[in-house]
C-alpha cells in the first residue's frame, strides 16, 4: 500500500510537470522592435560643414523595453540610450549630427539603431561617407589698400576665402587673423584702369614695399612671417560655372604654378588660386569699381567657389 502511495505520487507530480510546461509552451514571445530610418538610404553621402538629419521610429505591437544608438568614426560611442519604465510602443527620436573638418575626408560613419522588447531585440546600420566638397559665396565685395591710419581700420582689402571672412589692414596685423587671410586685393597705382587691380599673396613682398613707399605711413606689415600665408595664383576659362565641383576645380586649376600675383583684373574674369593648405579655388568677377582720388575707393566684387 505505502509503494501505491509513492507511485501515486509520482504519477501526480509528473502530470504537474507536464501541466507547466505546457503553460509556459503557450506563451507567445514579445516581437522585436521594427526600427525605420529616414531618410532610408543604406549610405549618405555628406561634405564637410554638412548636416546629417535623421528622423529613427522603434514600433512594437508590444512594449519596447530599450533603444539605443551608437555611433562610429574610428571609435565606437553611444550618443543615445534610453529605458521604458512606463509601456511605450510606438517612439521617435530625431538625430541631427555635424559634419565637421575633425573628420577626415574619405571617412565612412557608421550609426546602429538598437531595439528591444522582453523577449526579442532589433538592429539597423546604416552610414554616412564623408567626401570632398566645396565651399560657394557670393558678391564678395573688397576695397583697395589702406592708405593710412584711419582707412588701415575701415577697408576690407583682406580675405580668407575657407572662411568668407574680410579683414582690415590693422586686423591683419593680429597674428591668429593672419593665419587666416589668403589674399590681398590691392589697387596699384594713379592710373584709373582695371590694369592697376591686382590679388596678391599676403607673403608678398610688394605689400610691404607698397605701404612703406606711402609718406606719412609705414604701418608694420611683415611679409616675412610665419602667420603670412602663401597664395598662388592663374587666370583660367570656365565654360560651366554652375557645375563645379570639387573634381572639376582640380581638372580646370591643375598645376597652378609660382605666381604670388595676379594684375590686370576686369569683369567676367575667372581667377584659379591654391591656398597653403593646398584648396584650389576659381574666383568669377563679377564687377570692378575703379577710382583715383582717393584711388583706395577702388571696390570688386566676385563669386568665389573653393575646396574643403
Amino acid at each position: 500500500m505505502k509503494k501505491l502511495n509513492l507511485l501515486f505520487i509520482a504519477f501526480a507530480l509528473s502530470l504537474l510537470v507536464i501541466s507547466s510546461c505546457k503553460t509556459d509552451d503557450d506563451t507567445t514571445p514579445t516581437l522585436a522592435p521594427t526600427i525605420t530610418v529616414t531618410p532610408s538610404d543604406d549610405t549618405v553621402k555628406v561634405h564637410i560643414g554638412d548636416v546629417v538629419d535623421y528622423q529613427v521610429n522603434w514600433s512594437c505591437p508590444d512594449p519596447i523595453l530599450t533603444a539605443k544608438i551608437t555611433y562610429n568614426a574610428g571609435a565606437s560611442q553611444i550618443i543615445f540610450d534610453t529605458v521604458f519604465t512606463t509601456e511605450v510602443k510606438n517612439f521617435t527620436y530625431n538625430l541631427s549630427i555635424e559634419v565637421t573638418d575633425a573628420i577626415p575626408v574619405g571617412t565612412t560613419i557608421e550609426f546602429t539603431y538598437f531595439g528591444s522588447s522582453q523577449d526579442n531585440s532589433s538592429f539597423l546600420t546604416k552610414y554616412v561617407f564623408v567626401e570632398a566638397g566645396i565651399s560657394e559665396y557670393l558678391g564678395v565685395v573688397l576695397q583697395a589698400q589702406a592708405d593710412g591710419p584711419v582707412t588701415a581700420g575701415t577697408n576690407l582689402s583682406f580675405y580668407a576665402s575657407s572662411m568668407n571672412e574680410r579683414f582690415t589692414l590693422d586686423q591683419s596685423a593680429n597674428a591668429d587673423t593672419a593665419a587666416l587671410i589668403d589674399l590681398v586685393f590691392t589697387h596699384h597705382s594713379v592710373f584709373k584702369t582695371d590694369d592697376e587691380l591686382a590679388f596678391q599673396s599676403p607673403n608678398s613682398a610688394n605689400l610691404h614695399q607698397m605701404w612703406t613707399e606711402f609718406p606719412g605711413f609705414d604701418p608694420p606689415y611683415d611679409y616675412t612671417t610665419d602667420d603670412k600665408n602663401q597664395t598662388y595664383f592663374k587666370g583660367v576659362d570656365v565654360t560651366d560655372w554652375d557645375s563645379l565641383d570639387y573634381d572639376a576645380i582640380n581638372d580646370i586649376v591643375g598645376d597652378i604654378g609660382t605666381e604670388i600675383e595676379y594684375r590686370d583684373i576686369y569683369a567676367g574674369d575667372y581667377i584659379a588660386f591654391e591656398t597653403h593648405m593646398g584648396y584650389k579655388g576659381i574666383i568669377k568677377v563679377t564687377e570692378t569699381i575703379i577710382e583715383h582720388n582717393p584711388y583706395n575707393e577702388s571696390y570688386i566684387t566676385f563669386d568665389v567657389k573653393i575646396q574643403k
